[in-house]
């Protein structure tokens, strides 16, 4: 088993901790109770850690903070939208 299953568990894990509330502010269109520079600071460390996994060539570390990237984008595009 290659030791690289870690880290796609672990990705699959933080991306998912993530769904729900993706998936509760696209519905209600509503961040209000969100914290904006919460979602600022986390897309930059995720952005730094897709970057940090791609300089050392880690494919699971790239993929899964890339996927949560995409939510947490998400997230920061209605908080700033909608408020």
């Amino acid at each position: 088993m290659s030791i690289d299953i870690f880290g796609y568990i672990a990705g699959i894990l933080v991306v998912a901790s993530l769904l729900p509330q993706t998936i509760k502010s696209w519905k209600t269109r509503s961040t209000k109770d969100l914290s904006l520079w919460r979602y600022i600071i986390y897309v930059i460390g995720l952005i730094l850690w897709v970057i940090y996994a791609i300089l050392i060539h880690n494919g699971p570390v790239a993929i899964m903070n890339g996927i949560g990237l995409l939510f947490a984008l998400s997230i920061l595009y209605l908080k700033i939208k909608h408020g």
